[in-house]
């Protein structure tokens, strides 16, 4: 009996506690029902947006795959740059532009300087853009495309600076190792002796072949037509794939004559004659006499 008083005490204290609990919160009511409206709807806000953000940056990245195999590339990379810019496929598609346009000015300094002039300026500018990211490896790769840049400029001290930066930040790194080594370099005096020089250089064009006109260095501008390679008038006669090829017959010969020609012997001239008998024994000697 004692039992069932204490515990029935105990759910009086605990309904009494309840009741004063709801009798303080009621006046309440309407804001607490309102924070937790807006608590769910923060919380469906946020998985509708991080959802589409995921969405937006595959399209963007699969955009970005397809630009590397296009026919223009840097065009449909900077294209992608501006549309989706922020994003993280937009970063890498201006820094694709950058190494592209490097690596054909590099190659354009022996033959046009000018368009090389062209290429190297667009490349710096992406190059730039890309340095500002926030992303360590994507602002390692730009600062290394710059020195590599200003290096094929013949600027060696700005390259050398450059250099140096991604060597910093880079040091555990293959990345960071080469650019050390690089930026040792610059200071070799033979090397910005040899950069002086090349700067000065103006390497044209090598001249076509002989006798063949203009055009692309080295080729011949008056190609003949290209042939025609296209399907035969009858077709490839498919159809007969797989079927035996038809033989021709024999040809037939006369049967070999049993009797020789008239007028010829039966014997072949070429024949040895048959001996008429056999030939003699030899006559004994006879003894001579003493």
């Amino acid at each position: 009996m004692k039992a069932e008083r204490r515990h029935e005490l105990k759910h009086n204290e605990l309904a009494d506690w309840l009741g004063e609990r709801m009798g303080v919160l009621k006046p309440h009511a309407a804001g607490i029902a309102l924070g937790g409206v807006l608590l769910l709807i923060l919380i469906l806000g946020g998985v509708w947006y991080f959802g589409g953000e995921n969405q937006a940056s595959a399209v963007a990245w699969s955009e970005y795959f397809r630009a590397l195999n296009d026919r223009e590339p840097q065009k449909v990379l900077q294209r992608l740059a501006t549309d989706r810019s922020g994003s993280k496929a937009a970063w890498w598609a201006l820094e694709a532009v950058g190494d592209m346009n490097l690596g054909e000015g590099s190659a354009l300094l022996f033959s046009d300087r000018a368009e090389a002039t062209k290429r190297l300026e667009v490349a710096e500018r992406a190059y730039k853009q890309v340095e500002a990211s926030d992303d360590p490896v994507l602002k390692a790769r730009a600062r290394l495309g710059l020195a590599k840049v200003y290096e094929s400029q013949c600027k060696p001290e700005k390259a050398r600076e450059y250099y140096e930066l991604v060597a910093t930040s880079q040091k555990d790194s293959a990345i960071g190792k080469s650019a050390a080594a690089d930026a040792r370099r610059m200071k070799d005096a033979r090397e910005v002796e040899f950069l002086s020089w090349f700067a000065q250089q103006t390497p044209k064009r090598p001249a076509p072949l002989p006798g063949f006109g203009g055009g692309i260095p080295g080729l011949p501008n008056n190609l003949p037509e290209r042939p025609d390679i296209g399907l035969p008038t009858g077709g490839l006669n498919l159809d007969n794939i797989g079927t035996p090829p038809t033989t021709e017959a024999a040809p037939s010969f006369p049967a070999p004559s049993t009797s020789p020609p008239a007028g010829t012997s039966s014997e072949s001239p070429l024949a040895p004659a048959a001996p008429d008998s056999k030939p003699a024994a030899p006559e004994p000697s006879e003894k001579k006499s003493d």
